[in-house]
């Protein structure tokens, strides 16, 4: 202890000796230590930490998948639920999960939430316990809806004020009455999928009455999914295991229902990775990224440490004479740079908040659990290694280099300062090889995000989102379906026209449409099967599309183009016979060899009940995007919402003025047709477009950043390399060039140095992009991972501001004066 602190009090005076050096190194080390404990705050919350709930990796999510027609999580049915719980073997317990949409009553006005039907042992399942009241629980089953409801934290405060005595008040949702029994606490949040936001609102339902099949329909997936908890002991793959013999006993028990070529199964997943998604993939890289901008800066203060131990080789070799082991002396200097770093690491802790807090605006709104960022133990922890580790990274090269038992020549020369040889420039040069390699991984891997971004850019949407405003409602749909005012298509049919009339004669509006289903790039998705009349198929090989439910506008408001036939008219209501339309890809996927116009499929209407009816093809539209601009096209079949309009509304305006001068005009004329009706999301197609961008957009702009920054290090670097080169070289210059070398020899001979250090960095750089590059498979859009433009493009610039890193010094070393250069000779 008594040597340790010695070598500490060394380091502090060694330090404080150089400050310009050591302000410039702790900052360098602040700025990149700081950045990688914020992004690991984020990846500690979304993907590390445990879900907050009891026994968290017993929790499953439960998706049912059919692949033999290349369909997952297509939703389960009532007596499949109760088929897991009671005859599996393998679950506690399970609970059924479905967002939903719903309008709220009972406060100052009607808003628009965002509730989650569950079972009735869904909080106890997930071990939950509310901040004020009770929780709903067993002891509330009934074959519906219970009239008990758990609300969250946020919306208590939003529209009960944080009262107390909110206990017991009733709210109405869709018009049906409930009772606040219980208040979540702040940090408790749905562990799964969600509409658009937190849940609001929890309601629970024994799915075996209104508003769903009574007696329950094995085949009516009304389900979206269900999560559970594994009995004890049992792990996840002897749960998948048996659950798939289960699943094989129930296809085998009712071969109707699950013919054997859809091969239905049901698929374990852990709840963590079903809440994470894809997300987990980005934070990795990102987190990689950020760790090789850490790691080049260590390469930087390695160098500066090299160059400057050259100062010290007289006092390592006297301490050397007398008596210090190599041991010692590497312990002394390892010190130094821990110190050093440490310093660093705590700067980096303050600008670690900061950091943080930036990246919270960035990260898209989407990602899961990104609530729950914050600086815990763990957190901590990360600093402290990455400060201490990071201190042994670059105090290592320059301990090697001062304990090398060669140095004693330097106190055998008696000169002032040691003459540097050729083993501390190959240390040198090895450090900026590998500071130019990192670079250009970082480069290719920003220049394949910015390449598959801007393909993203250029795919056509179908539709034109400029100055195209959208609006939601939802129509309530009470549980029992003689409450419901709308049950009725003509009901809605009316409400539809009337709606679109009055928004169509607002100030700045030039068309307006309605359409409800899967609208663009909506993350509410209506798909269906549709038997073909005249082609008999299987089961298994129905005819699935998105189904949307459009007023005859709507094509023209989006400017999707007709391709063939005509569109809808004012006379496709609900006394006219079915019509249908289809896009190109229904068409070619459908129809490879025939003329659909004509042709008639089976639609279900989009109203609460299982109305099938026979629709004719009138027209085929051109094709648009409903899963993203990064998905495939998938097949769109179109119906008039004058025939069949669904409850869940989308209102298009095609408009100069903003949405927020729209906003209150647009709610006026909505509520004047129903003033129970939130109108909500009201915003332009563009930022809808923008958002479902939002996650490449955000792996992009900071991958961008860390090359950036990896760039403008690699360039210091070899600066500094070069620089501290023509220094100690400058005696030589000066005889060749006393000798009669020209400025143009001069010049050739640094350049050709930094010329051969950049070739070395890009051929290692290359190999090592090509190796890591492919973790982006999942991020990349048009574009191979290995696409040789983009590695060509990343090396080319590379090797242009190295070269440029090279220039400076070597344009020094042109001047030297060789009378200045050997005057003390």
């Amino acid at each position: 202890m008594t040597t340790l602190l010695r070598d500490l009090r060394y380091a502090l005076r060694m330090l404080a000796r150089s400050p310009g050096f050591t302000i410039v190194a702790v900052l360098t080390l602040a700025l990149g230590i700081g950045a990688n404990t914020a992004i690991f705050s984020v990846v500690n919350a979304v993907l590390l930490k445990p879900l907050p709930f009891r026994q968290p990796g017993a929790l499953v999510s439960v998706k049912d998948d059919l692949p033999g027609l290349n369909l997952e999580d297509v939703g389960m049915s009532q007596p499949e639920l109760e088929d897991f719980q009671q005859r599996s073997g393998v679950f506690d317990q399970i609970s059924a999960v479905w967002p939903i949409d719903a309008n709220i009553t009972g406060a100052e006005k009607p808003e628009r939430v965002e509730a989650l039907a569950v079972s009735f042992n869904y909080f106890e399942l997930l071990g939950a316990r509310p901040a004020l009241g009770r929780l709903i629980g067993p002891q509330d089953f009934q074959p519906g809806f219970t009239e008990a409801a758990v609300i969250s934290d946020a919306i208590w405060h939003r529209m009960f004020g944080a009262d107390p005595a909110v206990l017991g008040r009733p709210i109405r949702l869709d018009s049906d009455l409930y009772r606040i029994v219980g208040v979540m606490p702040p940090d408790f949040r749905h562990p799964g999928v969600t509409l658009e936001h937190d849940e609001d609102v929890w309601v629970a339902c024994g799915f075996a009455a209104n508003p769903f099949p009574a007696p329950p329909v094995r085949q009516a997936r009304f389900l979206p999914g269900a999560i559970a908890r594994l009995k004890p002991g049992i792990t996840l793959p002897q749960a998948q295991s048996q659950l798939d013999a289960f699943v094989a006993h129930l296809r085998q028990q009712y071969p109707d229902v699950y013919p054997a070529a859809a091969r239905w199964q049901a698929r374990l997943v852990p709840l963590r990775k079903s809440v994470v998604g894809s997300a987990g993939t980005m934070l990795f890289i990102l987190l990689g990224s950020v760790g090789l901008v850490l790691l080049i800066a260590c390469v930087n203060i390695a160098s500066l440490l090299l160059a400057r131990s050259s100062g010290r080789y007289r006092e390592i070799a006297v301490r050397r004479a007398l008596g210090a082991g190599r041991a010692r002396l590497i312990r002394q200097t390892l010190t130094e740079s821990v110190l050093l770093s440490l310093f660093g690491g705590l700067l980096a802790l303050v600008l670690s908040t900061w950091f943080t807090s930036l990246l919270l605006r960035l990260v898209p709104s989407r990602l899961p659990r990104v609530a729950e960022v914050s600086a815990d133990g763990r957190v901590f922890l990360f600093a402290l290694g990455v400060s201490l580790l990071t201190g042994l990274l670059f105090g290592l090269a320059p301990a090697a280099q001062l304990s090398d038992p060669q140095i004693m020549d330097n106190l055998k020369e008696g000169s002032r300062g040691g003459s540097v040889g050729a083993r501390q420039h190959r240390f040198l040069s090895v450090l900026v090889v590998s500071e130019l390699a990192l670079s250009l991984v970082l480069l290719v891997g920003a220049g394949l995000l910015l390449r598959s971004f801007w393909n993203l850019l250029q795919v056509q949407p179908g539709f034109n989102p400029s100055h195209l405003v959208t609006a939601r409602l939802w129509l309530s749909l009470p549980n029992d379906p003689k409450d419901d005012p709308y049950l009725a298509d003509e009901k809605r049919s009316v409400f539809v026209r009337e709606v679109l009339r009055r928004v169509s004669a607002l100030p700045g509006v030039q068309q307006a449409a309605i359409g409800s289903g899967s609208m663009p790039l909506s993350p509410q998705f209506v798909r269906r099967a549709f038997p073909i009349e005249g082609r008999p198929t299987a089961p298994a090989e129905m005819p699935i599309a998105y189904f949307s439910s459009v007023t005859p506008e709507y094509f023209s408001v989006l400017e999707t183009p007709l391709v063939r036939g005509r569109l809808f008219t004012s006379a496709d209501n609900v006394t006219a016979a079915p019509v249908a339309l289809i896009d190109q890809t229904a068409a070619e996927r459908y129809w490879p060899a025939d003329d659909p116009i004509g042709k008639r499929i089976q639609v279900l209407d989009f109203g609460r009940g299982s109305i099938r009816r026979m629709a004719t093809i009138v027209g085929i539209v051109g094709r648009t995007r409903s899963n993203g601009l990064d998905a495939p096209y998938a097949p769109q079949i179109f119906i008039s919402a004058y025939q069949s309009a669904g409850y869940a509304v989308y209102v298009f305006l095609r408009t100069s003025a903003s949405p927020d001068a729209l906003e209150e005009p647009v709610r006026r004329e909505i509520q004047a047709v129903d003033s129970t009706l939130p109108v909500f999301s009201v915003r332009t197609l563009d930022s809808v477009v923008a958002d479902s961008l939002a996650e490449r957009r955000f792996a992009m702009q900071m991958l961008g950043f860390f090359a950036a920054t990896a760039l403008l290090l690699a360039a210091i670097g070899i600066y500094g390399v070069m620089a501290y080169f023509v220094d100690q070289r400058g005696r030589e210059i000066g005889i060749r060039i006393a000798l009669g070398a020209q400025p143009w020899d001069v010049l050739r001979l640094v350049l050709g140095r930094g010329l051969l250090l950049t070739a070395a960095g890009v051929v290692i750089g290359v190999v090592g992009a090509a190796a890591l590059t492919r973790s982006l498979s999942t991020l990349v859009f048009g574009v191979a991972p290995l696409d040789p433009v983009t590695f060509a493009a990343g090396a080319a610039l590379l090797a242009a501001v190295a070269l440029a890193g090279c220039y400076v010094p070597a344009r020094r070393a042109m001047r030297v004066d060789p009378i200045v250069a050997l005057r003390y000779e």
